[in-house]
């Protein structure tokens, strides 16, 4: 069930979106699309293969019959269309994800990972398809496979903020929940004020206070699964990044007595000071739009923002008590120049420590 709604989410997204930005010859296809959304799945075809009549070589028409079909969850039919129209010239890599989505649904998930491989040989920078073979692939319970795929998405395309939040999911289910963080915290800035950010503010702030384990006599930091084998006589340079990351944060927790957003944000500010004073290398994506908010007296309003959902009543009281604080920070942040951009020169893996 999960999989059927997360897949017509984004089949239905790709459906209005493409109907927006495209002039088509056969102008009724925006009401067949209207059709679809308003689930009148047959009245859409009928429309839809006139359209085909009308213009032959726009492959666009018999794709939104076959996403008409999947969601009458006609999966035989629309596999027997979308194989049928595969020599199209101008498919893209949105073909190849309804092909591979249609094979998954109908029970024969080897077919869709075979669809979605044939993809990407055509369409190797698609972002899209490495998140679909991915959900196939958690399906069957390959996590680490699952992982693997995803993080080759996030290579292919920085910028597709659906890798990020699949695999941060994983990771915060997982004893290694920092890059979890890592992932989730990046797929906020990729992907803002949406349902699906929502529920990761959430869960970032959630699993922030799970991690930190407070007594009388001590605090537990429990971010990675960490073992470092350093050879007699030799220096730790380079260390994996879970290391550099869990020393200073613990660090910057040791005088805290809890985790809410206002300790979680001194601590953030103190590790931030702490690893750039550092100079680690290379540099980390995520943590260098960090120092740049620091240095604009902008990040203290951001980790209130970024986990606002964990503690919605502490937000709202801090947001009212320091309205010019967080009003400069919204400035900046919306501005089209501030937003958070990852190349394949600076993105962000895990270092996972076999």
């Amino acid at each position: 069930m999960v999989r059927t709604i997360f897949l017509i989410t984004a089949i239905a997204a790709f459906s209005f979106i493409n109907a927006q930005k495209t002039t088509f010859k056969c102008k009724e296809v925006y009401d067949a699309v209207k059709l679809i959304d308003e689930e009148k799945y047959d009245e859409a075809i009928v429309i839809l293969k006139e359209c085909e009549i009308k213009d032959p070589e726009d492959y666009t028409y018999p794709y939104e019959i076959a996403l008409a079909y999947i969601k009458k969850t006609d999966y035989k039919n629309a596999i027997l269309l979308l194989e049928k129209i595969k020599g199209y010239s101008n498919i893209n890599d949105y073909y190849y994800a309804l092909l591979g989505n249609a094979y998954d649904l109908s029970g024969n998930p080897e077919q869709a990972i075979k669809s979605y491989d044939e993809g990407l040989k055509k369409f190797p920078a698609s972002g899209r398809l490495y998140l679909e073979k991915g959900v196939v692939l958690e399906s069957q319970g390959k996590i680490k496979a699952a992982v693997e795929t995803y993080e080759k998405g996030i290579r292919a395309e920085p910028m597709y903020p659906s890798n990020y939040y699949r695999i941060s999911q994983l990771y915060l289910n997982s004893k290694d929940i920092l890059y979890g963080l890592m992932y989730g915290e990046i797929f906020l800035n990729l992907e803002r004020t949406t349902s699906r950010s929502k529920e990761m503010s959430k869960l970032l702030y959630n699993s922030y206070k799970s991690a930190v384990k407070f007594t009388n006599q001590d605090t537990t930091i429990d971010l990675c699964q960490a073992v470092l084998i350093i050879e007699k006589n030799s220096k730790p340079d380079n260390l994996p990044f879970c290391i550099v990351f869990s020393r200073h944060f613990a660090v910057a927790t040791a005088r805290e007595k809890e985790i809410n957003l206002e300790t979680l944000s001194s601590i953030r500010r103190r590790l931030l000071k702490e690893y750039f004073n550092n100079n680690y290398s290379p540099s980390n994506v995520l943590l260098s739009y960090h120092k740049t908010m620091e240095n604009n007296d902008l990040f203290n309003a951001y980790n209130h923002y970024i986990f606002q959902m964990g503690d919605q009543e502490a937000f709202n009281e801090w947001q009212t008590n320091n309205k010019p604080e967080y009003d400069k920070f919204v400035n900046w942040y919306t501005e089209e120049a501030n937003l958070l951009k990852i190349t394949k020169s600076s993105l962000y893996l895990s270092d996972q420590i076999k």
